[in-house]
């Protein structure tokens, strides 16, 4: 995957890190922070998600929950571990199409 080019993200270890002036992720930026710790052929364990998304426990398996749900994700419960789907995928690619169309750099005043 592409490195995305931003002042407002940092890619690491295949995770987006908003910046510290940024307060709030929007439901979307942390179901593609999700997606993107999950992005492996292997599957990732719920610790590995919670750590690179940056998510408590709580707040990961009330995502995970929605994820599942909706196929963004498969569970492989006798591995305990999650694996993104090829919609996972598409969703991925249609995030960063969107960030790349829209300039998240500005400040725009309210």
């Amino acid at each position: 995957m592409r490195m995305l080019t931003s002042t407002r993200h940092i890619k690491i270890d295949c995770v987006f890190i908003k910046a510290l002036r940024m307060k709030y992720r929007s439901r979307t930026d942390i179901f593609a922070s999700i997606l993107q710790s999950a992005n492996d052929p292997k599957g990732v364990g719920i610790t590995t998600i919670m750590y690179k998304s940056f998510l408590s426990h709580y707040q990961l398996k009330k995502y995970l929950s929605i994820m599942l749900e909706n196929g963004l994700l498969k569970h492989e419960a006798e591995e305990h571990l999650y694996k993104i789907t090829e919609k996972g995928l598409r969703f991925l690619q249609l995030f960063s199409n969107i960030n790349d169309l829209i300039d998240t750099t500005k400040e725009y005043s309210t």
